[in-house]
C-alpha cells in the first residue's frame, strides 16, 4: 500500500503539473495572438502545432469573439483565424460562418479577409460544406463561394509578376525582386522589412512562384502579420492566393 503522504504528494505534483501546462498552453496561445516578434511568434506557432488538441478550447472562445475583437484589437482578432485554418478542427466553421453577417465583418471584408479565407482553406482541404442557408445576399457569402470555385482550379506553376501586376512601379521594383528564392521572398514580404513597395511587391512574386508546400507555415505567419495600412487589400490577397498554393501544392503531396 502506498502511504498515504505519498499519495497525497503525487497528487499534489500532479495537480501542479497539469497547472504548468495549462499556463504553458495559455502563454503560448498568447504570445502568437499579441507578439510583435517574428522570432516569438514562430516559437509560439511551433509548439501549438506540436500538440493542437489542446489549444481548441482557446480558439474556440477566440474565434466566438471574433468580431468584438475586431474592434479591440485587429491584429489578434485575425491571428486566432488563421490558426484556425491551420488547426482544422470541424468544429470551427460553424463559429466562423456566423460571423459572417455581422456589421462589423462585413465591413473589414470588403477587400478579403481572414474568415473568408479560413472558411475557404476549411471547405477545399478540410472536408467542410458550407450550409446551404448561408445569406447569398451577403459579400462575405458571395466573396467565400467564388473563392472556394476559384482554389481548386490554380494551376501550380512558376509565372512572372507581371501576370499580376502591371505599371512604372513593377519595373522599379523588379530588381530587388526578381531572381529571389522563396525563402528571401518571404523576408522581404515580412514585417522586418519597412517598405510598403517591397513588402506588397515581394508577396505579389510569391503568389506567381510557389509550387511547393515547403513553406507554408511561414506563408501564415506573413498573413498573421498583415500590413494594417493596406487599404485595398493587396497584399493580404497576394498572400492569400501563395497560401492556397501552398495548400494545393500540401494536398497533392500527401495524396502520392
Amino acid at each position: 500500500m502506498v502511504p498515504r503522504l505519498l499519495t497525497i504528494g503525487f497528487l499534489a505534483l500532479a495537480i501542479c503539473g497539469n497547472a504548468q501546462s495549462q499556463s504553458n498552453r495559455t502563454d503560448n496561445y498568447e504570445r502568437l495572438l499579441h507578439s510583435p516578434s517574428l522570432a516569438e511568434q514562430r516559437k509560439a506557432l511551433t509548439a501549438i502545432l506540436q500538440d493542437p488538441r489542446v489549444y481548441i478550447p482557446l480558439i474556440q472562445r477566440s474565434l466566438r469573439d471574433y468580431p468584438k475583437l475586431l474592434e479591440k484589437d485587429w491584429t489578434a482578432a485575425n491571428r486566432a483565424v488563421y490558426l484556425a485554418a491551420l488547426v482544422r478542427d470541424r468544429s470551427f466553421p460553424p463559429i466562423l460562418a456566423g460571423t459572417l453577417g455581422n456589421k462589423e465583418v462585413v465591413e473589414r471584408c470588403e477587400y478579403g479577409c481572414s474568415v473568408e479565407l479560413a472558411l475557404t482553406i476549411h471547405a477545399c482541404f478540410a472536408g467542410w460544406t458550407p450550409p446551404s442557408n448561408l445569406d447569398s445576399g451577403l459579400t462575405t457569402v458571395l466573396d467565400l463561394r467564388e473563392a472556394i470555385r476559384h482554389v481548386p482550379g490554380i494551376v501550380l506553376q512558376v509565372g512572372t509578376i507581371d501576370d499580376v501586376a502591371q505599371g512604372p512601379a513593377v519595373e522599379l521594383q523588379k530588381q530587388e525582386i526578381e531572381g529571389k528564392t522563396e525563402e528571401q521572398l518571404i523576408q522581404l514580404a515580412g514585417p522586418d522589412t519597412s517598405s510598403y513597395e517591397t513588402r506588397v511587391f515581394a508577396a505579389y512574386r510569391l503568389e506567381t512562384l510557389v509550387t511547393t508546400s515547403k513553406n507554408r507555415i511561414d506563408f501564415y505567419l506573413l498573413a498573421m502579420n498583415d500590413i494594417q495600412d493596406d487599404a485595398s487589400g493587396e497584399y493580404r490577397n497576394a498572400i492569400y492566393e501563395t497560401i492556397y498554393r501552398a495548400e494545393l501544392a500540401n494536398a497533392a503531396a500527401k495524396s502520392r
